[in-house]
């Protein structure tokens, strides 16, 4: 259950992200400035989050982690949100459930577990349902750097565990942010720092630093060793549930009956996926204990 509830945290705190970058976007803010700048300014929380770690080596680990999962992530999802609405953007990022069941199960040279790629699918089209109406892309350059930032994010939740041979997920988070962080400084000179100036701007970075940099990635990670990356990644389709929840409990905002819709299936698909033998039991038709081993992601 700790697992779980962390990947719930992170999801829920990525919720915001969307909405913040969308914010950031319509001020002017730099992708590339806006990735440099949030993680200059989480990585110092994440490393009191863990305690200040010391330095236990696997450079190359930390850099191909920290490539997929600081810089190329963040540059790609924040330019992406320059040509699409952030709901646009979430539909791909959702993706990264289904994503990183495929990529696991080939990296592990076995067959995707069929329960959690069906859970998977009921909760990506329940996000759908719940999106769409707010999905609105301006150019074509929108659908591609979202696509890529949700394949390099399926690729760091498989990928990080092996950090963990070191690192606790703490620790881990911690110097792949640093890591993330220095490959993205070669960059600085091309990037447009002017629209930091005006407070609320700088506010709103320091929020995405804070609370989806720091904090959920910290969180993120260790529900990844608690849990595994495939039942981690299928918590992803509820970050437009929450999305909605939020706006419709904080900001009054209506959700159609269609979207209705969608959250429960969003949410039954997410339950399904990370209980794939709920159905078998209802029906009356238990598995045996040798295709429960197999089957369940908890055996990873």
């Amino acid at each position: 259950m700790k697992g779980l509830a962390l990947a719930l945290f992170s999801v829920a705190a990525w919720s915001t992200n969307y909405v913040a970058g969308r914010r950031l976007a319509a001020a002017g803010a730099d992708p590339l400035a806006l990735s440099l700048v949030r993680f200059v300014a989480a990585t110092p929380i994440i490393f009191a989050l863990a305690r200040a770690p010391p330095y236990r080596g696997a450079l190359a680990q930390l850099a191909v982690a920290g490539l997929l999962g600081v810089a190329a992530f963040n540059t790609f999802l924040y330019t992406a949100l320059h040509y699409m609405t952030a709901a646009a953007a979430a539909l791909f990022v959702v993706l990264a459930g289904p994503a990183t069941s495929l990529i696991e199960a080939a990296a592990g040279k076995r067959r995707p577990n069929p329960h959690v790629l069906a859970g998977g699918a009921a909760a990506v089209a329940g996000a759908y349902l719940v999106l769409a109406p707010q999905a609105q892309v301006r150019a074509v350059e929108g659908p591609l750097l979202a696509a890529a930032a949700t394949l390099s994010w399926s690729l760091y939740t498989v990928y990080v565990r092996r950090v963990y041979a070191r690192y606790s997920p703490a620790e881990a988070s911690a110097w792949i942010s640093l890591v993330g962080t220095a490959e993205l400084a070669p960059l600085a000179p091309l990037a447009h720092y002017g629209w930091l100036a005006h407070w609320e701007t700088a506010a709103w970075v320091l929020y995405v630093a804070a609370v989806p940099g720091a904090l959920a990635y910290t969180a993120w990670n260790t529900a990844v060793r608690e849990i595994g990356p495939q039942r981690a990644a299928a918590v992803l389709p509820l970050m437009p549930v929450i999305t909605t929840a939020i706006s419709a409990a904080a900001l009054g905002e209506a959700v159609t009956p269609l979207q209705a819709v969608g959250m429960a299936l969003a949410v039954a698909g997410v339950y399904y996926a990370q209980n794939p033998t709920l159905l078998p039991r209802i029906a009356g038709r238990p598995k045996s204990n040798r295709s429960s081993r197999q089957g369940s992601p908890l055996s990873e």
